[in-house]
């Protein structure tokens, strides 16, 4: 039995690196519950589908092949394009076009592949933002690390509404101060000021989080040095998710002591997220806490989370 009580939300989620993905490539992966083909046409478009065919079953990724802009099964050679039509059987007479393979809308974004996820298969609710920082040369990046934890999206995403677990498990020197929470549709907004543990002492900064559904945020920091972190989700089923850091820092003057602080930042990032691990994965989910005055806005939070569950 789960420890939560959540359906698999929808949004957009991570399901691959553009750079891991080369014309002709088919793979298996694992997302939603569900085992997918994901592959990449000889025009350069990627696609993601389920993997087993809707003729009689077998498993696209285990010997299908790339044939131009169609994927074909490895059992009766039937082809389908990347909307999941029928293109081609060889043997047929008559051919029925019919979109009979279930396929996920996929957008190639800064270098990761984002897939739609909904469970009654609508049609994506919101769009993914421009992220300026990741088109300016004078920032460094993309650093990126992939964990795969033993949790839920929402119990992982609540962490940005927890004021007092800066302190509590990463040790930060002084509680976080919210100078702006807010929620407008799929978007949660954050800005705080903190102080953060550098090698040196305390030192001041600023936090500013912009996160949209289950499935990506920007987390922007201003402290020695300025920071973007882009975090990308998804839920591999019900109590496992993968979570990516991909990290930028300002450098337009190519300094070698800033390189070194980015570099650190985004080993320390990482850290701390070790820290959060232990704690999801042997937590369960009380519904009704027994809140003290000094937590962060959790209700509000969690009322803006159940948007992201299909009833």
């Amino acid at each position: 039995m789960s420890r939560f009580p959540f359906p698999l939300p929808y949004g957009w989620f991570q399901v691959g690196y553009s750079s891991e993905l080369v014309s002709g490539d088919v793979t298996q992966v694992r997302y939603f519950g569900q085992d997918l083909v994901l592959w990449r046409d000889d025009n350069g478009t990627a696609h993601l589908q389920d993997t087993y065919c809707p003729h009689m079953g077998a498993n696209l990724a285990v010997g299908g092949i790339v044939k131009g802009d169609l994927i074909q099964c490895p059992f009766h050679h039937w082809r389908f394009d990347g909307d999941g039509n029928v293109a081609e059987i060889d043997y047929a007479e008559n051919l029925n076009k019919s979109a009979c393979l279930k396929t996920y809308p996929l957008q190639e974004y800064y270098g990761v592949l984002m897939a739609w996820y909904h469970p009654q298969d609508e049609a994506p609710k919101w769009d993914l933002p421009p992220i300026p920082e990741c088109e300016d040369n004078d920032w460094i990046g993309p650093l990126s690390k992939a964990h795969t934890i033993k949790t839920c999206l929402q119990e992982m995403s609540e962490n940005t509404a927890d004021a007092p677990h800066f302190e509590t498990i990463h040790q930060h020197p002084g509680a976080a101060h919210y100078d702006v929470f807010k929620f407008e549709g799929p978007s949660m907004i954050m800005r705080s000021t903190q102080k953060f543990p550098s090698s040196k002492g305390p030192v001041d900064g600023t936090l500013d989080t912009t996160t949209l559904g289950f499935g990506w945020s920007t987390v922007r920091y201003n402290t020695l040095i300025k920071m973007m972190m882009l975090t990308t989700n998804a839920p591999i089923d019900d109590d496992t998710i993968e979570q990516h850091f991909h990290v930028w820092y300002h450098n337009p003057d190519k300094d070698a002591k800033t390189d070194r602080i980015g570099q650190a930042f985004y080993k320390e990032v990482n850290r701390q997220l070790t820290q959060d691990i232990p704690i999801w994965e042997n937590k369960v989910y009380r519904e009704n806490p027994n809140f003290c005055d000094g937590d962060g806005p959790i209700t509000k939070f969690r009322k803006w989370a159940s948007q992201f569950y299909a009833v």
